[in-house]
C-alpha cells in the first residue's frame, strides 16, 4: 500500500507535482528537505548546475549554452549529468576518477546524490506536470 491508495475519488488522475505531494503532506516535506540538503551538500555551484541540466535534458528546453562559463570542474559535473541522465552505466571508472581530481569523497558522493534527485524528481515532475515547461 502507498500514500496514492489514500487519494480521494473526487481527485483526477493527473496531478502535477505540487497537488500530488499536496495530497500525502509528510512526503511533502521529506522531498524539500532531500532537495535541500542534497543541494546545500554540493560544492559551489554544481547543485545548481546538476538541477538546470537535468531539467534542459528532460524538458528538451535549453542546453548547456545556457549554464554561462564553467571551470573544468564544473565542466565535468555537467558532462557526468549528461551521462547520467542518458545512460548512468555509461559512468566509467575514467569519469569518476576525473572527478576525484575536483572533489574530495564527500563531495562527490553530494553530487552524485544531487544528481540522482534531480534526475528523478525532474522526471516525476515532468510525467505528472501540464504539459508546460516549468
Amino acid at each position: 500500500m502507498s500514500w496514492l491508495d489514500d487519494r480521494p475519488d473526487d481527485l483526477p488522475e493527473d496531478l502535477p507535482e505540487d497537488l500530488l505531494v499536496a495530497v500525502g503532506p509528510d512526503l511533502a516535506g521529506q522531498i524539500e528537505a532531500m532537495r535541500r540538503e542534497a543541494a546545500l551538500a554540493t560544492p559551489g555551484r554544481t547543485g545548481e548546475l546538476i538541477s538546470l541540466r537535468a531539467q534542459q535534458m528532460i524538458t528538451g528546453v535549453g542546453s548547456s549554452n545556457d549554464l554561462g562559463p564553467l571551470s573544468d570542474a564544473e565542466r565535468l559535473v555537467v558532462a557526468l549529468a549528461e551521462q547520467f541522465l542518458l545512460d548512468a552505466h555509461g559512468i566509467d571508472d575514467g569519469m569518476v576518477a576525473a572527478l576525484g581530481e575536483h572533489f574530495t569523497p564527500a563531495e562527490q558522493v553530494a553530487i552524485m546524490f544531487h544528481l540522482a534527485l534531480a534526475d528523478g524528481f525532474t522526471k516525476f515532475d515532468r510525467i505528472f506536470s501540464t504539459g508546460e515547461p516549468h
